[in-house]
């Protein structure tokens, strides 16, 4: 039986910044399972970037997939001046997302 040991790779996220961003995929999951918007949440190794696009699925139905909004944030990375503010910018994030959410009783939160 063959056995991965995985590799620690260095890393200048903190843990605070990898629970925004699961949170935001959390709440990606939760607003797109009430259908009035479909949200993705993704990082981007390439750029070293979390986004989040939002989408009304009454147009996604029209065929238009253009995002009505879409939440980027630069994460830290070994480029010095890249993210200083990825933290406070992730939290403005989920707070964003936070208002598309849908109470039981059908309004906003």
């Amino acid at each position: 039986m063959n056995t991965a040991t995985p590799i620690p790779a260095p890393s200048v996220l903190t843990q605070a910044h990898r629970d925004a961003m699961a949170y935001i995929q959390d709440l990606a999951i939760t607003i797109s399972q009430q259908s009035v918007f479909a949200v993705s949440a993704e990082y981007v190794g390439h750029t070293h970037e979390f986004s989040a696009h939002v989408l009304r699925f009454s147009e996604i139905i029209k065929g238009n997939f253009r995002a009505e909004k879409t939440l980027r944030t630069l994460l830290p990375s070994r480029i010095s001046w890249a993210g200083d503010n990825a933290l406070e910018e992730l939290q403005t994030m989920a707070r964003e997302l936070e208002t598309l959410l849908v109470t039981p009783d059908g309004g906003a939160l």
